[in-house]
């Protein structure tokens, strides 16, 4: 008799996740209320147990409790069995919590120890958290879906006559007048709207834990600085913030997280993390603190960075007093050019600081060089498959 092959062992990490996820659910205390930046990292900005909430859409600030701040309702919930090992809906959400747990380790240690205690293993733990930021957010799963509705109705051409019958018959659908036309109002719909578009959870999450880890791999080889603070900083739902010098120029072509010169992740209200791309000169030491000049430079910077709401003590009300320009829709195409009388395309992403002429210059002087070297070359299409294979195996 043959013996029946093992199945393979599940690494101890991801099984304290399912072991959570599946305990949340088998007790009926599946959380439904998710915060979109995390409680602890909000506590950090509190004062008796409140912070000041700015909605730059809505123009007003309030006074709120961290436990009901920056929440929504079910935005990582997943349909049950998503997650191969876990039947439960919200294994999402208690693979945050892990990655926060093991975060707010490290910031404890900060706080009691100060930067220079933080050893090697603090940092990539760090880094998994701040990478983490950047795909569990609501400009990430955005973009995703925009790349899904907007970016597939262009590449198809799908408001060409005849588009959408030709794809259902490749598709081997009956193109009936029925069908056409509810297909064509779908894709009006999710174009209109790509919150709309009806994207499989199970895609979500292998895409925020698949970029977290391509994200997590450029930033720990970044130059890291910690600076101090002489005034407070804000943080926003959108923390983690790319700097370039001039924030309103096209950055497209220069690499996203993988060529932007600066990288910036708020700690607290008086403490930053910096991380420079490895051909940026560090100019300014940690030991230095950032000025009141550099701070405004930063806070506007940040506050320039918000899908919608910027967050700060309630004894700091600078959110309501900085100009932010309203925001835009993440993702654009733009024309580039044409090919055998084809005409050619390229994705960009936008922020509110996006082609505005006001935008900051240099955010924080003190950091950049007079001459800014060049970004460093992007990856080739077969480098970036190779290491999307290799993320796929670990």
């Amino acid at each position: 008799m043959k013996r029946r092959p093992k199945a393979p062992a599940v690494d101890p990490l991801l099984q304290q996740i399912f072991d959570a996820a599946n305990a949340m659910t088998a007790s009926g205390q599946e959380p439904r209320a998710h915060h979109v930046v995390p409680r602890f990292y909000l506590d950090r900005w509190a004062e008796d147990n409140r912070v000041l909430v700015t909605d730059l859409d809505a123009h007003k600030s309030f006074n709120a409790d961290p436990q009901k701040t920056l929440i929504e309702n079910d935005f990582y919930r997943v349909p049950a069995g998503t997650a191969a090992g876990s039947d439960s809906p919200v294994v999402w959400e208690a693979w945050l919590s892990q990655i926060e747990g093991i975060a707010a380790g490290v910031f404890d240690k900060l706080d009691r120890s100060g930067a220079a205690s933080l050893g090697c293993d603090d940092l990539g733990r760090l880094a998994g958290f701040i990478a983490v930021q950047v795909t569990r957010s609501r400009w990430h799963r955005y973009q995703a879906r925009w790349m899904k509705s907007v970016g597939i109705h262009r590449a198809f051409e799908l408001d060409r006559p005849g588009a959408v019958e030709s794809q259902l018959r490749n598709a081997g659908e009956d193109p009936s007048p029925a069908r056409i036309a509810e297909v064509e109002a779908y894709w009006a719909k999710v174009t209109a709207d790509p919150w709309q578009m009806n994207l499989p959870p199970s895609f979500e999450l292998d895409l925020a834990q698949r970029s977290a880890i391509d994200i997590e791999d450029q930033l720990v080889h970044r130059k890291w600085v910690i600076y101090d603070t002489d005034k407070p900083l804000l943080t926003c739902d959108e923390p983690v913030v790319s700097l370039w010098a001039d924030m309103g120029a096209d950055h497209v072509i220069d690499g996203g997280y993988f060529g932007t010169p600066i990288i910036v992740f708020p700690l607290g209200p008086r403490q930053v993390l910096a991380m420079f791309r490895q051909n940026m000169p560090v100019l300014r030491s940690g030991d230095v603190p950032l000025d009141w000049r550099d701070t405004l430079d930063l806070n506007q910077t940040i506050a320039g960075n918000a899908y919608r709401h910027v967050v700060s003590q309630p004894s700091n009300p600078l959110a309501s007093k900085l100009y932010v320009p309203p925001s835009k829709d993440p993702t654009q195409f733009q024309h580039a050019g044409k090919n055998e009388n084809r005409e050619l395309v390229r994705w960009r992403v936008l922020r509110r600081w996006s082609d505005e002429p006001d935008a900051p210059i240099r955010p924080v002087k003190s950091w950049w060089p007079s001459v800014i070297p060049p970004p460093q070359p992007s990856l080739s299409r077969e480098e970036e498959r190779r290491r999307w294979d290799a993320m796929g195996r670990r």
